[in-house]
């Protein structure tokens, strides 16, 4: 065999073979397939019906198949003049040639190229091609076909529609039928209860839509509301009642109410499902999932943010692996494979672990391959939802119900109450198997009994999940947020349920100062079988903040194959973000529950964390899989490839608790030197040991001054409220740290533009507010801090020294000793590039913004040198030397590879702690290179700034395309490695 067409032949087979459902899809080397070229033969064409057409080029010649890939785009298939947007680009081996099958394990090259405008498309990978088997291609094609900027335009498109019909409803309803609708579907005020009336509607038409012509005597959908209540109403009765009741019940009242408008409303929605429909997005994603987390009015109060779906996919794909189970081709599987996630939101994590479980059993190879008899089975055996949100569960339930048209009979999907008067919604499963009085789930959702009557449930014993995918709500009661600020409670209802949630959780492994995303973790671990595996999306603090310390030693304890992901510093926040609208920096969590527990030894638990750090947010659903098969295929330490580098992976050796110093890291080199500094251990760049150091932590080291709260609280004019008036001191602004009124100082605040040198003045003067407290307060004054915040790439000090005994603040934590030469020592210390790597391994990486936040209980745990056992003329000299170079000037940290005085304290401190010929100059220079401390990109010569991935779409010779046989362009330089991380 030696022409692409034999090859091509081979591919058609097996992309069928891979996804049984294309056996009449796939066309190969076939003309009169492309409009503009009818004469053309065609590589590869994917063409279902219920999804946009994709174009698969091949090649032997290096580079043509990336052109021809390019050529594609923007023509038509003849059938519906449909575009083609979306190509994938084959290169080929010589070696397959000689095949006469393509085998699961024969390795393919290939790239994904889509349209992003008339004149630009997108690569990805960007450079070089993924590595994969054909099974991975198919799963490619089938979720990356329709671009996401397509998606993007129908979803923003029906949410307008879905306002208008919402501002439409409201302008003819009164405010008593408003206040009805918004009570029946449990929304706070009008507009939120109607933006969800308008998406149960619009679910509906969509299912009725998909239904028709499996189900008999479905009729077509109209905008006339009785005949839609008849429709709707035979649906739920024959099935797919958790779709249909609730929308039923909206459009009974609300016809009842304004017939007109309401007709004139669904004309609008239907108009939406037609475009829909001929964008054939209705199997990519699901609309009114999708669009309910855009318009709920509760998600930012109470911390619920929802998953964004490539971020669904990715940890889907992570935790859902091949060796779970050793069969996948049985249909009946989810007779005993359980997937929950106990707060899904409107379920995009269930429907992402349904699809991996899914494709691992189009993929077996079988004749038992059947859909339908999957579908069924995971609807009333294998799959469990619960949310607080009614109508966030109900588009769960129907999100899931649309992968097929089989009927289904009780399922696992209901929603759990907060409050009446104090349930904790999911919370109560810590404790329980199930809890009575589900609401809003109709007859499809599984019943219990107890002694005095019959009640809705979903039962969940411990020990019987197989996996747990869960973003959990990350709310905590902290500076006037709530955890239960939800479904329009009041304060004493949420007093109750914060005192239910803090008995629940008396004897487990959280605190409810960490937060409800703890508690999750904890649920999770009782509900998942030993063996079984857990997948959460967490904010980042979890692997740093002191109230995680508990939980982290749990996971350390009680799980194994532990896998933590981020992404570079700053880089997923905003629309990037892996959760909808939050603005924190998060993580993803994936483990494997022991089977058996071991009993802690003397010296306290150990585990390996494997930190995976990404160079770029996962954006899109399709590349989400590549880059989890990446991770789960790549180097356990070292580079991870996909055609080029896309992050580093690290083995972390964790212990009691102790924050995940290594993950936000990438370079494994920093990462050794930084965990030999908190051991005492100190190693050179070579792995050697260069010294070995006592080392202590800051807590027993030093006498740790309060926190800012009871130090005192800042004047404010413009809020006078006794919230803020807290603390000893009322707190005035000193102007350049002279003397005004009064005699009680503060290094209060930080100032990037005055802090430039180790001693500083203090910042501000104390007002007594509360003299029972202000002698106290008074006496934790001392000449040390320590920052509890590093900005890095403006703030130019980490500890500041003021000659006179003064107070700490809200920036800065107060360190005493009786010892003014200890002090001076640490002062130095933490200001060179030992005690930064150490600041910067503590400190939570959550905020916006390369910066490092400390709590006071981290600053206590904050390993340093033991300097009160340093002899008398090391301390003598090391305080000689603060007193020398506490008056030089110092760049922000970040630039600290070019800072002479830096390099100078460096110097000073490799000679207290021993080790004057230790290269501190390329410790610093891989330090300052990480994402994380806000490394300072430099631009390459002459290098012209483009959007990222995307590349100018040449226009192809006119006339017909044959096959190019055109010399491939010179290969261009490899790109130059950043400095300090390791290709």
């Amino acid at each position: 065999m030696k022409r692409e067409d034999a090859f091509n032949e081979m591919l058609g087979k097996a992309l069928v073979k891979a996804k049984p459902k294309w056996i009449k899809s796939v066309i190969v080397e076939e003309t009169q397939k492309i409009h503009e070229s009818k004469g053309l033969r065609v590589d590869v064409l994917v063409a279902p019906n219920d999804s946009p057409v994709v174009a698969i080029e091949t090649s032997y010649l290096k580079g043509d198949a990336d052109r021809d890939a390019i050529a594609r785009l923007g023509k038509h298939y003849v059938k519906d003049m449909e575009e083609i947007k979306t190509a994938v680009a084959i290169e080929l081996d010589g070696k397959y040639r000689k095949i006469k099958r393509l085998l699961p394990n024969h390795v393919l090259s290939y790239a994904l190229y889509q349209k992003v405008s008339e004149t630009e498309h997108r690569r990805f990978p960007k450079k070089k091609f993924i590595k994969g088997t054909y099974k991975d291609i198919a799963r490619l094609v089938s979720a990356s076909s329709i671009p996401k900027e397509d998606i993007e335009s129908v979803a923003n498109e029906v949410n307008a529609r879905v306002r208008a019909v919402s501002e439409k409803l409201k302008s003819v309803l009164t405010k008593r039928q408003l206040e009805e609708i918004s009570k029946e579907l449990y929304q706070r005020s009008a507009m939120p209860a109607l933006n969800t009336t308008a998406i149960l509607w619009l679910d509906a038409f969509l299912v009725q839509r998909m239904l028709q012509g499996s189900v008999l005597d479905i009729p077509q959908i109209t905008h006339y509301p009785s005949e839609c209540v008849r429709a709707w109403d035979k649906l739920q009765k024959i099935n797919w009642s958790s779709i249909f009741r609730p929308a039923v019940s909206i459009l009974e009242n609300a016809s009842k109410m304004e017939t007109v408008k309401v007709s004139e409303s669904l004309r609008h929605l239907i108009n939406s499902v037609e475009m829909i429909e001929a964008s054939k997005l209705g199997r990519a994603i699901n609309i009114g999932a999708e669009l309910f987390p855009m318009l709920a009015s509760d998600r930012k109060n109470s911390a619920a943010f929802y998953t964004q779906a490539p971020t669904a996919e990715l940890l889907a794909a992570l935790t859902i692996t091949h060796d779970m189970r050793d069969d996948w081709s049985d249909p009946t599987l989810f007779k005993n494979f359980k997937i929950a996630d106990m707060a899904c939101g409107t379920g995009t994590l269930l429907r992402f672990g349904y699809r991996q479980a899914r494709i691992y059993h189009e993929q077996s190879g079988s004749n038992k391959v059947n859909i339908e008899t999957l579908h069924k089975l995971a609807m009333e055996s294998g799959l469990y939802g619960l949310d607080v949100s009614p109508i966030a569960a109900h588009l769960t339930a129907s999100s899931l119900a649309v992968n097929s048209r089989q009927p289904y009979d009780k399922t696992h999907i209901g929603w759990v109450r907060v409050g009446d008067p104090d349930r904790t919604g999911s919370i109560e499963y810590i404790k329980a198997d199930a809890i009575p009085e589900l609401g809003f789930t109709g007859p499809n959702i599984e019943s219990g009994k107890d002694a005095e009557h019959t009640y809705n449930s979903v039962h969940v014993p411990d020990n019987s999940m197989d996996v747990c995918l869960m973003n959990p709500p990350y709310s905590r009661t902290r500076k006037g947020q709530s955890a239960f600020d939800i479904g329009g409670m009041n304060n004493t209802e949420r007093d109750k349920c914060q005192s239910r949630w803090g008995k629940l959780i008396r004897d487990e492994p959280c605190t409810k100062t960490a937060g409800m995303a703890a508690t999750f973790l904890c649920i999770a671990r009782k509900k998942v079988k030993p063996g079984g595996r857990i997948g959460f999306v967490l904010p980042r603090t979890v692997a740093f903040a002191t109230s995680w310390s508990v939980t982290r030693k749990m996971i350390e304890d009680e799980f194994e194959d532990i896998t933590a992901v981020v992404v570079e510093s700053s880089k997923a926040l905003g629309k990037k973000a892996m959760s909808v609208d939050t603005k924190m920096e998060e993580m993803l969590l994936v483990a494997t529950k022991k089977k058996e527990i071991e009993k802690n030894n003397e010296k306290g638990s150990t585990a390996t964390i494997r930190c995976v750090v990404l160079q770029e947010p996962i954006a899109r659903v399709g590349e989400a899989a590549e880059v989890a098969k990446t991770i789960l295929n790549g180097e356990v330490e070292g580079a991870l490839t996909m055609g080029t580098q896309i992050g580093v992976s690290i083995l972390f050796s964790a212990k009691n608790g102790m924050p995940w110093s290594s993950l936000s890291v990438t370079n494994d080199g920093l990462d050794m030197v930084m965990n030999s500094i908190l051991k005492g251990k100190i190693k050179n760049i070579e792995g050697t040991v260069a010294t070995k150091v006592a080392m202590t932590t800051v807590g027993e080291l030093f006498n740790v001054g309060p926190t800012h709260h009871l130090v005192g609280h800042v004047h404010d004019d413009d809020n006078d409220s006794k919230y803020h008036k807290i603390g000893a001191f009322t707190l005035h602004p000193l102007m350049g740290g002279r003397p005004t009124q009064g005699m009680y100082r503060s290094l209060w605040q930080a100032d990037m533009d005055s802090q430039t040198k180790m001693e500083v003045l203090p910042t501000h003067r104390g007002v007594k507010f509360n003299g029972e407290k202000a002698g106290q307060m008074w006496d934790t004054r001392t000449h040390l801090f320590l920052s509890r915040g590093m900005t890095w790439p403006s703030q130019k000090i980490t500890s500041a020294f003021t000659k006179q005994r003064v107070m700490g603040g809200s920036a800065w934590l107060g360190l005493d000793h009786e010892n003014v030469a200890v002090m001076k020592a640490f002062a130095l210390w933490a200001n060179s590039i030992y005690g930064m790597t150490a600041i910067l391994s503590q400190g939570g990486k959550t905020q916006h913004g390369s910066r490092s936040r400390l709590q006071v209980k981290a600053a206590k745990n904050l390993p340093c040198p033991d300097f009160a056992s340093f002899d008398g003329n090391v301390l003598a000299q090391a305080a000689a030397d603060f007193d020398r170079l506490s008056k030089e000037t110092l760049k922000p940290s970040n630039q600290a590879e070019t800072d002479k005085a830096r390099a100078e304290i460096n110097k000073a401190v490799s000679v207290m702690l021993g080790i004057p010929k230790y290269d501190t100059e390329t410790l610093t220079e891989m330090w300052c290179a990480e994402p994380a401390v806000g490394a300072i990109v430099k631009p390459k010569k002459d290098e012209k700034p483009k959007s990222e991935g995307l590349e100018k779409t040449k226009n192809p010779p006119k006339g017909k395309i044959a096959k190019s046989k055109r010399q491939p362009k010179k290969e261009q330089k490899k790109p130059r490695k950043m400095r300090g991380r390791r290709a």
